[in-house]
């Protein structure tokens, strides 16, 4: 008996699974950033016993806020790569811890000037705390990439189910219309 295959199964397996395998190789790009990212040089005794908690991070990053100091924000960051360009901004003023999660810390600024706020994210790392940038890197480990990625795998996979149902359903149509007609 042959009986006609009406849904492409692996085909849709694979379109349902691309989501996944996107997530998966960013995590994997994060983990391969996170081996060379930071600097041996800034993770000796003396910096961590400098940068033994987050609040000293964030106190030391005021004044080089207020400068502009692309040199001396590197020894907060720990990181081999340094920042080609930070706004000076004069009358900004570290006002309070806004938060704290598993792994980052969140530090609230406040520009007097304009009136602007300024977060600043300070994590913990092989002994030290330092300062994070918001990169791909922050965005993966600290989990903020489950606030883009969750609706655009439930989009994707909401139009795979849809082209996936009027696939089927158009087949079974056509079937049909076939068997009646001949």
């Amino acid at each position: 008996m042959n009986k006609e295959k009406f849904i492409d199964w692996p085909y849709f397996i694979g379109l349902m699974l691309v989501p996944v395998v996107v997530v998966a190789l960013l995590f994997v790009y994060a983990k391969i950033d996170e081996m060379s990212r930071y600097d041996p040089a800034f993770f000796t005794e003396e910096y961590r016993d400098l940068y033994h908690s987050p609040g000293m991070i964030a106190i030391a990053l005021e004044p080089i806020l207020r400068e502009g100091d692309v040199d001396s924000i590197r020894e907060l960051l720990g990181t081999k790569r340094s920042i080609k360009q930070l706004e000076a901004r004069p009358d900004l003023i570290l006002v309070f811890l806004l938060e704290a999660d598993e792994k980052y810390f969140h530090y609230l600024y406040f520009d007097s000037s304009d009136y602007n706020r300024v977060l600043q994210y300070i994590r913990e790392w092989n002994g030290r705390y330092v300062l994070s940038r918001m990169d791909f890197y922050y965005y993966m480990d600290s989990g903020q990439w489950k606030v883009i990625a969750g609706p655009l795998a439930a989009a994707w996979w909401s139009l795979v189910i849809v082209f996936t149902v009027g696939v089927y359903v158009y087949r079974r149509t056509r079937a049909a219309s076939q068997k009646m007609y001949g």
